[in-house]
């Protein structure tokens, strides 16, 4: 089970190439950021590849952290990462806020990939 869910986070990274799908998780990443009443704003070039999307997130993460921390629960709770995974991360993780990026992004990821198959009929 567990390599089935690292193929599957390889395939969305992999996915952040195709330029409709990272701006598509973009978008998506947005509108969840402004649930809680905080606007985003990426160039295109910080979604040509995963690793760029992931440090622009970062930077905006560390910044929210800094400025309205009460922000960031909320933002877990609307985008419905598991808790326990978010403390592991702060527990464990050598760069926490880069790793909570990335659990961000692959949940929005997976958000956007789940209803462009539903949309097509695949799911």
């Amino acid at each position: 089970m567990k390599d089935t869910i690292i193929e599957n986070h390889a395939t969305l990274i992999e996915s952040f190439g195709q330029s409709e799908f990272a701006k598509s998780v973009f978008s998506q990443l947005n509108k969840e950021f402004a649930k809680i009443g905080i606007l985003i704003e990426f160039n295109d070039d910080d979604l040509l590849t995963f690793p760029k999307f992931k440090k622009r997130l970062t930077e905006e993460i560390e910044l929210i952290m800094r400025t309205s921390p009460n922000s960031i629960s909320q933002l877990l709770y609307v985008i419905d990462l598991p808790e326990q995974s978010v403390n592991d991360i702060f527990n464990t993780a050598t760069e926490p806020i880069e790793s909570l990026s990335e659990m961000l992004l692959i949940r929005i990821a997976q958000k956007v990939y789940f209803r462009e198959k539903y949309k097509l009929g695949l799911l």
